[in-house]
């Protein structure tokens, strides 16, 4: 079958070997122009990879009898383009400065080495005359070289900004249901539907390029001669992605979070020999002074701008427990109400491995040498205790289970790696499992506002809807819901241990913030992202048995404080300092010394001053 859109054939074996020489030379030099325009500088990185690459253009032309730039090469050469462009693209968009030149230099010869693999590999596959199968092959992989290029393209047009180790990050830790309800969240279930059409009707089109390109493979009857050559390049192709690959941009930024990980799965390692080492005088703490329970409950994703009892402007009254117990005063109902708390980071992981650890941003701690608040507590005389109605966040434990392990008892509403879709209530019963007359320390972990919002509540919390009742996902009324319902989880459970566990504390906080519309991707960061609640409740007996502590957590409710700050601060609400344990980051010390003009978020990236609320 004749290729009509072909560059025109030349007939003498020596002109098509000179042309496709200039096509080689022409796609080189286009590339180098696409980075220069980029910004970049031509350098010398390019040179060794100069000839190899010319020459087995040349040959992979010379095998097929098509030009580079022909029809019949088209799906294999936009699989190469979509690889050495997609990274270098949308960093200089995001950041308006070029990425490193030596890793465009990798990023061009993968994806050149990938155009190279799928000709050769057609080429060979083609000439055994199985056209369909063989086209049916070379369009999955076309699909699946271009996966990677298209999620960084897809992500830079939903947050407009290039995958970067945080996002990443979030994707290594998160399971396949969150990352579907964040797809479906940012892209609307319509727009999916037409991606996937869209992807569906380009694979017909390449599948049906890659039957005339097999035509023409199969008529023209390709000598052993040319066969060699197809393996020679598909080999050094090969060889080339095995030696590139792993230092390609995208791959870099994957090793950089991958490491990290790794690093985090050290916790375990030297555990107890850091409990060992913790040396607190257990006659002194709040266990010894005044026997009963600390509850400790971590929320998600609840942002205080969007919280009535913070925020007297937001528009819906969805705190109407909380505002009670504030409204009636600390001197009768124990409650401070923080209005001036920000998370550490945007996302879950991060925060936690510091809000639970001696790890913040004021220090030069890592999460794998830091002891805990789990560690404190028992080292303080309390049975400790974490019932989660999160997951365990993927494959890898991730730094909030491997703390929540070492608690004597530590449980899942759903115990498996996997994304809980239980509503908060399902951790309420766990409560029966913590003895009443005993020291208890309890972690409550939260699903709270996590996206999408009206999933996270039953139906007789739907109180609030939009204007048209539809479109609840992600409105403002089903985040009202919301924190509605988590309002109402958090009186229960203050409820039941204030009537069976003999409460002596409890603490309430939020992981991170939300922006309603581009909910906590610290890609696109804004501050109601890390603006977060949290409250203390302090019994009349803590009060008694600890008056310095009360003193100092009252008068610092309109202070400035990060959750990074939580490890110093329980270990303080329970009289148990330590040599793991810093004062100055202690918000019940009379020594904590930090201002809203010293303050930091973003691990450091932002000063709260920035803040305009």
């Amino acid at each position: 079958m004749k290729n009509k859109l072909a560059v025109i054939k030349i007939s003498n074996r020596k002109d098509f070997l000179y042309y496709s020489f200039f096509a080689a030379i022409t796609y080189f030099t286009s590339l180098l122009a696409f980075y220069i325009d980029l910004g970049q500088s031509i350098g010398t990185y390019w040179i060794p990879i100069l000839i190899p690459i010319v020459a087995a253009l040349v040959l992979i032309q010379f095998s097929s009898g098509e030009y580079i730039f022909s029809k019949l090469m088209l799906p294999n050469l936009l699989a190469g383009l979509a690889w050495y462009a997609a990274f270098p693209f949308t960093y200089t968009w995001t950041y308006q400065r070029p990425w490193f030149m030596s890793l465009i230099t990798y990023d061009f010869t993968v994806g050149t080495s990938m155009f190279l693999l799928l000709v050769s590999l057609e080429i060979l596959l083609m000439s055994t005359g199985k056209i369909k199968i063989s086209a049916l092959i070379l369009c999955l992989l076309n699909f699946l070289f271009m996966l990677i290029p298209f999620i960084e393209a897809t992500y830079y047009c939903m947050v407009w900004h290039c995958l970067s180790p945080a996002s990443l990050m979030s994707l290594y830790l998160t399971n396949w249901n969150e990352s579907i309800d964040f797809v479906r969240g940012s892209i609307g279930d319509l727009n999916l539907i037409i991606i996937f059409t869209v992807i569906g009707f380009l694979l017909k089109k390449a599948y049906n390029v890659h039957k005339n390109f097999g035509q023409r493979i199969f008529e023209q009857t390709i000598d052993s001669r040319k066969k060699i050559f197809s393996l020679i390049v598909l080999i050094g192709s090969i060889g080339s992605l095995m030696f590139y690959l792993p230092q390609t941009s995208i791959a870099g930024l994957w090793k950089d979070v991958s490491d990290y990980v790794a690093q985090t799965q050290e916790y375990e390692i030297g555990h107890s020999d850091r409990v060992a080492d913790m040396k607190i005088d257990p006659t002194q703490t709040l266990a010894a002074k005044s026997k009963g329970t600390i509850i400790f409950v971590i929320g998600e994703s609840a942002s205080r701008s969007y919280m009535k009892a913070f925020n007297n402007n937001f528009e819906f009254d969805d705190t109407p427990w909380l505002d009670e117990k504030n409204s009636a005063g600390f001197e009768n109902d124990g409650f401070i109400v923080y209005k001036n708390a920000y998370a550490c980071w945007s996302q879950t992981v991060p925060v936690l491995q510091r809000a639970l650890t001696e790890q913040s941003q004021y220090n030069t701690k890592e999460f794998y040498n830091s002891t805990s608040i789990i560690d404190a507590a028992k080292k303080a005389g309390y049975k400790t205790y974490w019932f989660s109605n999160q997951g365990r966040y993927g494959q890898f434990d991730s730094a909030i289970t491997l703390v929540a392990k070492t608690a004597d008892v530590a449980e899942w509403t759903d115990d498996a790696y996997d994304f809980s879709d239980k509503y908060d209530s399902a951790l309420l019963p766990y409560l029966e499992k913590v003895g009443g007359n005993e020291n208890n320390f309890v972690v409550l972990h939260l699903m709270g506002s996590h996206i999408y919002y009206n999933n996270r509540y039953p139906k007789e919390f739907k109180r609030w809807v939009t204007e048209d009742g539809t479109g609840m996902a992600t409105a403002a009324p089903s985040y009202a819901n919301s924190i509605l319902y988590t309002d109402y989880i958090l009186s229960q459970i203050y409820d039941y241990a204030e009537k069976n566990l003999n409460l002596q504390a409890m603490i309430y906080f939020s992981d991170h913030g939300e922006n309603l519309k581009i909910s906590h991707n610290p890609d696109v960061f804004l501050f109601d992202m890390v603006r977060i609640p949290l409250f203390i409740y302090l019994s009349k007996d803590y009060q008694n048995a600890l008056p310095n502590q009360t003193k100092n957590l009252y008068d610092h409710k309109d202070f400035y404080f990060t959750n990074d700050m939580l490890y110093d601060t329980i270990c303080g609400l329970i009289n148990a300092p330590s040599n793991h344990y810093e004062s100055r980051q202690d918000f019940s010390s009379d020594q904590y010394n930090f201002t809203r003009e010293t303050l930091t978020t973003m691990l450091g990236q932002h000063l709260l001053t920035e803040d305009n609320e």
